[in-house]
Order: structure tokens, then C-alpha cells, then sequence
């Protein structure tokens, strides 16, 4: 994956796919507590995925998925840093929140074009704004599938068209705002579990956003 964070198009069907479930991954570690996916945090799949994408990025002390104690500090600490507050959560997963010069209805909309000109069909939760992590994450999966089926058709120009549209979501959303995010966990949460996983996602964000 190193290498492709250096190209604007890359020619590898394999290493398109292995993108596109990094990206997966990414949006699957964001789902809300439950049981089910407290038990796949654990999971050997998660941990190894975990293990290679920080290793990827550079995240010290990677070898393992870092987590809380049980489940139900799991999940009271993950609704702590993300989702409920006052009078806000350290951390809310949506881009309006960090956003500051644009207003809340344009970040949306832009967000909505994106997901139309490029035919995506959200899998996240409905209760979920078109701005919030989970369905950006699901985005930029889709985009990488996208251009690997363009490669694969030997339709290059559209393959170079998914390419940029990819470049330039990442600068224009998750690579502006995940990256404050982080700083502002690290403030609030430093050390925590929570603020690893953010960690992680700003790595990610940045090494993908700038086309070199």
C-alpha cells in the first residue's frame, strides 16, 4: 500500500483490492458497540488487520488492536468519546462538527454529490448524516473498487478519472478534518484506546490524500 499512496493510478488489481479492504476495515472498526462487534474486535482477522495497517503507517506499540478491558467499558467509552457529550462528545465522527468555513448544509451536499456522481448506495446506518465517518470511510472503498474494475476492463481514462475523484474527496474531507480530530483526542483522551484508533485513521487519511 506504500507504494500506492505515491501514484495517482495504480495499475495492480491486487493491491487495489487490498486497498479497498483497508478501507473496509477502517469503516468497520467505527461500528457502534454491541456484542457482535466486541466479539469480532477480537477476532484474529481484526487484530492481524490491525496489526498491518499500523505497521504500514508507522503507529508505534502496533502489535496489537488496542481496546478496553470488557465489553461494557467498551462501550461506555466509545459512546463517551464519539457520540454523546456535554455539551459534546471529545470526539464526534462527523466532518461538519470540524469543519469551520463552510456551513453545515454545503458540507453535506458535498458530501451527497459525491456519493451520486460516483453511483454509491450507502451500507451505514440510515440514522447516520451523509457527513458522518463511516459513510466517508465507505466512499473511498468504493472508489478503489471502482477503479479496480476500470483497470481490470482496461478502461484507463475512467480508472484516472477514480483515481483523482479519490484524491480529491481525501483533501477536501476526511484529510482535512480526521487529522484535527486526532489532535484534539490526544488533548482530551491521551493514551486512551479511542485516541490510537483516530491515530491510525489520520495516518491513513494523510498518507492517501497527497498526490505526489
Amino acid at each position: 500500500m506504500a507504494d500506492l499512496a505515491n501514484r495517482e493510478v495504480e495499475t495492480s488489481p491486487d493491491m487495489l483490492i487490498e486497498c479497498a479492504m483497508a478501507w473496509k476495515y477502517l469503516h468497520d472498526l467505527f461500528h457502534g458497540p454491541s456484542p457482535e462487534q466486541w466479539r469480532w474486535l477480537q477476532s484474529e482477522p481484526a487484530q492481524a488487520a490491525w496489526r498491518l495497517l499500523a505497521q504500514w503507517s508507522g503507529l508505534e506499540d502496533s502489535a496489537t488492536l488496542p481496546l478496553a478491558n470488557s465489553y461494557d467499558s467498551y462501550a461506555g467509552e466509545y459512546v463517551a468519546a464519539f457520540e454523546v457529550g456535554l455539551p459534546e462528545p471529545p470526539c464526534p465522527l462527523i466532518e461538519s462538527h470540524w469543519n469551520k468555513r463552510d456551513p453545515v448544509p454545503k458540507v453535506l451536499h458535498e458530501n451527497m454529490l459525491f456519493y451520486k456522481q460516483f453511483g454509491l448506495e450507502l451500507r451505514s446506518s440510515s440514522n447516520e448524516t451523509a457527513d458522518h465517518l463511516r459513510h466517508q470511510l465507505e466512499f473511498v472503498r468504493h472508489l478503489f473498487l471502482m477503479e479496480r474494475e476500470a483497470v481490470i476492463g482496461n478502461r484507463m481514462e475512467h480508472a484516472v478519472q477514480c483515481a483523482r475523484a479519490r484524491i480529491d474527496y481525501l483533501n477536501r474531507h476526511l484529510g482535512f478534518w480526521v487529522p484535527r480530530a486526532c489532535v484534539e483526542l490526544d488533548k482530551k483522551m491521551p493514551g486512551s484506546w479511542c485516541a490510537h484508533w483516530i491515530h491510525l485513521l489520520s495516518q491513513c487519511c494523510q498518507e492517501f490524500c497527497t498526490e505526489r
